[in-house]
């Protein structure tokens, strides 16, 4: 079974795009996760610090750092409103609570917190310790019951504990625990969230678009490749059997030149000689195609350096076929380029594609027709022959096989002839492409290299 007719070829693409998709998107996950919470944090701890830096010079102007240690004078009251008013004013604050340093709340937007302590809060012992850990938290009103006082409107809230230090700044005397709901920051960090995430997404959608198109296209090259195996281990037995036909005809072909050369020295008729002459230029040009097949059957057949004009090819095969071409009253139209006519090609070669080409042709016109013949110089230093006929043209669940080998239509066809006709082509850097002509008949196209 091929590699393209194979279920288990197919699965095992199948299973690499999926476990790709899966191992893609997963890692865009977590790193737009990873990233986008990174960046939040970033973001509190920024607009908590600027708090803390200024609640503490506040603290430290208004000398109010025995409120916190509860020895204020009568003299700092003053100062101590004054510390509680900015505190207050803290932009898009709506609840706060001012602790001591053993944990008593000193004040509260809450009248009726002042006074008590909660052993336990894990917090407020990290901000004693100096640490500043802002948290984003969603409002559940009806879940918790410390969300039921917060003022309408607010889904989400930052809420941390900021440290007040000494005067000297060598240890913590008290907290502020602040509730804020910042508009503006609140919006930047969602913005932060879904830049990340969109970018992770389009990220991993572009790279997962990329390992498709890579697992495709070399899933295709596969199937080329092993499609080229097979029709490389087609045609290598084909090369065998023409080298050893080849062997086997190149002594008659000789004994039978040998006899016609000798019948032409006898006196005899001049239709006879004409025909005798024939009979020579048919066996040196069988000669020649058994003296290529030999060339081609070696593993190193030299550079291509022979120069063939291409208009001198299909005049000497159409002189080949026109007992065949007159029989079935075909008729033979030739357009000649403009350009240059020579191409970078061995004659014998060539012949033998256009041949083939024409032969084919020709099988497909039995009631007569036209044969056409037309080359061009392209813009890209190919020349290009099209050769097109006036016959039914070629079904077009056969038209995707013409060019396997031993695949053919005919009934007495071998289907090698189109076959080696493309591989010889494309070994002198040209190319042999066949399709269905617009209205009837069937279209071949030769490419061959020109000189440059």
């Amino acid at each position: 079974m091929q590699l393209r007719d194979s279920p288990h070829h197919l699965r095992m693409v199948i299973a690499f795009i999926l476990i790709s998709f899966v191992l893609v998107f997963s890692t865009a996950v977590v790193l737009s996760t990873t990233l986008s919470r990174y960046i939040v944090a970033q973001m509190m701890l920024r607009d908590a610090t600027v708090s803390t830096e200024f609640l503490n010079s506040v603290v430290h102007v208004e000398n109010a750092t025995g409120y916190f240690l509860h020895n204020s004078t009568a003299s700092a009251e003053q100062d101590i409103e004054e510390l509680l008013t900015h505190v207050g004013r803290l932009p898009d604050l709506f609840r706060a609570n001012v602790y001591s340093g053993d944990g008593t709340i000193l004040w509260s937007s809450d009248a009726e917190l002042i006074g008590q302590s909660f052993p336990g809060n894990d917090e407020l012992a990290a901000a004693m310790q100096g640490e500043l850990d802002p948290e984003l938290n969603v409002v559940e009103r009806g879940a918790k019951d410390e969300h039921v006082g917060f003022p309408p409107g607010i889904t989400e809230f930052i809420e941390y504990y900021i440290p007040i230090r000494s005067t000297d700044g060598t240890s913590v005397i008290g907290a502020v625990e602040v509730y804020k709901a910042p508009g503006a920051l609140l919006v930047s960090m969602q913005r932060v969230r879904n830049y990340t995430w969109l970018g992770a997404l389009a990220a991993a959608a572009v790279l997962f678009g990329g390992l498709v198109v890579v697992v495709t296209y070399a899933s295709r090259v596969l199937i080329r490749q092993e499609v080229r195996t097979v029709e490389t281990e087609r045609l290598a037995v084909v090369g065998e059997m023409a080298s050893a036909v080849a062997h086997g005809l190149r002594n008659p072909l000789a004994s039978i030149r040998s006899c016609v050369e000798l019948t032409l020295d006898d006196d005899i008729p001049d239709s006879s000689r004409t025909t005798l002459t024939d009979i020579i230029d048919q066996v040196d040009r069988l000669e020649g195609w058994i003296r290529s097949f030999l060339i081609r059957s070696r593993r190193d057949p030299g550079s291509l350096s022979e120069q063939t004009q291409i208009d001198h090819v299909i005049a000497r095969c159409l002189d080949g076929f026109q007992p065949q071409l007159t029989r079935r009253s075909i008729s033979v139209s030739v357009t000649p380029g403009s350009g240059s006519p020579m191409v970078l090609a061995r004659l014998i070669e060539v012949e033998q594609v256009l041949n083939t080409i024409i032969s084919n042709g020709i099988e497909a016109m039995k009631d007569g027709g036209v044969l056409g013949l037309v080359w061009t110089n392209r813009a890209d230093g190919l020349l290009e022959v099209r050769i097109t006929d006036t016959g039914p043209g070629i079904p077009d669940e056969m038209l995707l096989k013409v060019f396997e080998p031993f695949q053919t239509g005919k009934a007495a066809g071998l289907g090698v002839g189109l076959a080696l006709g493309r591989r010889i082509a494309e070994r002198m850097g040209g190319s042999l492409e066949l399709a269905n002509g617009a209205l009837r008949g069937a279209v071949v196209t030769l490419r061959l290299p020109t000189l440059v």
